[in-house]
């Protein structure tokens, strides 16, 4: 009895997604909320078609979203900023008078506190990983205040007697809009250089000034709250033991990570998240290469 007394509580650090349809029984370092429709009770009722386990921790956010080809967000307001790294489709968003596009290997960054849009492009389902700090929710109140349904493009959900476009058709409609006041919003994240002088919701950081250890190449984003940065990790490349004062998210966007966190040895499949909390010891590699998205709060 007394040898089962003194065995450790396991905590769970590293989360699948595609497993979150129920919150874990066990102890986590995160708050989970399954899965679920995040903006009602259900499409009539909510303001977005985004379905979504959210995942928050001390100071960051997050959730894995899908919205259905066609649907999305009507104009709304947070006080936390967003990054949305794509994965799957082309999210649109209306930010501030500017029409913006991102597709995968995208982030769509949204300052807090600012009146936007985001819809799934008509002609695929969108998958995004959403980053937030933690000054508001994972959602944030509709401009007109009613909780009827979703966003849509002609033919789809709330709209589906209207002739139905394509994303083509949307691009083009986009090019006739008056221009916005030009701020940039979205950042490829395959690039690891920025040649952009346009001024940016977000500070930029390219590889070559970001001494990152061999095999690694990536890009920061630095916002209000956080720092985002996308990594590609050559196989065997690894990010050394060191701890940090701050809270960090790791999501394996492709491959898997093998993970040293203190004493335990933990395994991060590919579309899975590894909390690390403040003051943790980890080491990361990537056996086989891979690409992570990695948020970490900035100290506020």
């Amino acid at each position: 009895m007394d040898d089962m007394a003194d065995d450790p509580v396991h905590v769970q650090h590293v989360y699948d997604f595609s497993r979150l349809e129920r919150k874990p029984e066990g102890p986590t370092s995160l708050e989970v909320t399954a899965r679920r429709l995040l903006s009602g009770a259900s499409l009539e009722t909510g303001k977005s078609s985004t379905v979504g386990a959210v995942l928050k921790g001390s100071s960051i956010i997050c959730t894995l979203g899908r919205q259905a080809a066609g649907t999305g967000a009507k104009a709304h307001t947070h006080a936390n900023e967003q990054f949305n790294y794509i994965l799957q489709g082309t999210m649109m968003s209306d930010i501030e008078g500017d029409r913006v596009f991102a597709s995968k290997g995208m982030i769509l960054h949204t300052p807090g506190s600012v009146v936007h849009t985001g819809l799934a492009c008509p002609d695929d389902d969108l998958v995004f990983l959403a980053i937030k700090d933690t000054r508001h929710g994972i959602v944030g109140p509709p401009v007109d205040g009613k909780y009827d349904g979703p966003n849509s493009f002609p033919g789809f959900g709330t709209r589906s007697a209207e002739p139905r476009v394509t994303t083509s058709d949307i691009l083009e409609q986009s090019m006739q809009l008056p221009p916005g006041p030009g701020k940039r919003y979205v950042y490829d994240m395959r690039k690891p250089d920025d040649v952009s002088t346009q001024p940016a919701s977000a500070e930029v950081t390219p590889d070559a000034k970001l001494r990152l250890p061999p095999g690694i190449t990536g890009k920061l984003l630095s916002g209000e709250r956080l720092h985002v940065i996308v990594l590609r990790l050559e196989p065997g490349a690894s990010l050394s033991n060191y701890r940090k004062d701050n809270e960090q998210l790791v999501f394996a966007a492709e491959g898997e990570l093998d993970v040293d966190l203190d004493e335990e040895h933990l395994v991060v499949h590919q579309r899975c998240l590894l909390h690390i909390p403040k003051g943790t010891r980890h080491e990361i590699i990537a056996s086989h290469g891979a690409v992570i998205v990695i948020a970490q709060d900035k100290g506020q």
